[in-house]
């Protein structure tokens, strides 16, 4: 069962096969040589970093993030930014995601920026697994302070069937980054459980940020907390990983809802 699960976590993606290749790199080895017998096209994880967009297309998605604040995840900041790279404002249309492509963007560069963060984390954090866990989750929130305002719009768009295969992909790589980053070494099928947990916590924890109106978001790092706390618990990470998709599922749902009647 745990090698079904833990080959569905990165093969029935559409994942390229340059970051394909790191997961498989960083599985056990039992794991990755399963993963690799079903696709077996991938490139040196010495080719990286991979990166899906274009010097043109990275100048406009930047400037259009500028714009969200303002304007939200909607059209209006992707014509804005392309304005902004010196381009025409028809030029969005060649983000064929349109506003999702804005939010597949915001989630790449935030989760390529962690690696940077590494020798710092470290130095502060010490070897503690948990601490470093939880600094990157932090640190990876943190970004999403600018635009938690509209951050329910982003939820409500990856919300969108057309779409959830997508954002659950990405949220799999960011799992899979933070857990490479605390250098962990899980030699065993814990190798997917931790990831699934993690994803598990971070989601509900970045949900919950969205209607978090303390200071700073001290609520919302206290959630963290006690989210992290509850998985560090033996045997705690596969029966709540129902209670928390179902939870999440409900919540995107309304949120999608909310979304459409405000037209």
């Amino acid at each position: 069962m745990y090698l079904t699960s833990a080959t569905i976590f990165v093969h029935n993606f559409k994942m390229p096969s340059t970051e394909f290749s790191v997961i498989v790199r960083r599985m056990p080895a039992h794991l990755s040589k399963f993963c690799r017998l079903r696709r077996r096209s991938y490139h040196s994880y010495d080719h990286l970093p991979y990166n899906p967009y274009t010097p043109s297309q990275e100048k406009m998605l930047s400037s259009a993030l500028k714009h969200v604040p303002e304007y939200g995840f909607v059209k209006q900041s992707l014509v804005q930014g392309c304005r902004d790279a010196g381009y025409l404002d028809t030029t969005h249309a060649v983000f064929q995601d349109g506003v999702f492509d804005l939010v597949k963007f915001h989630l790449y560069t935030e989760r390529n920026k962690l690696a940077a963060l590494k020798p710092q984390i470290d130095e502060e954090e010490g070897k503690s697994i948990g601490k470093r866990i939880r600094r990157y989750c932090t640190e990876r929130l943190k970004a999403n302070e600018p635009i938690i305002s509209k951050w329910t719009e982003a939820i409500a768009i990856m919300g969108l069937p057309q779409n959830i295969p997508q954002s659950l992909e990405e949220l799999a790589k960011l799992s899979d980054e933070i857990w490479f980053l605390v250098d962990e070494k899980t030699s065993d099928f814990d190798w997917y459980t931790k990831r699934a947990s993690l994803a598990a916590v971070y989601s509900s924890t970045e949900l919950y940020m969205t209607q978090d109106n303390s200071p700073r978001f001290e609520k919302t790092y206290q959630f963290l907390d006690r989210r992290l706390a509850v998985v560090q618990n033996a045997g705690s990470s596969i029966s709540n990983m129902a209670s928390w998709a179902s939870f999440t599922c409900f919540a995107s749902i309304n949120l999608l809802q909310s979304q459409f009647s405000r037209g």
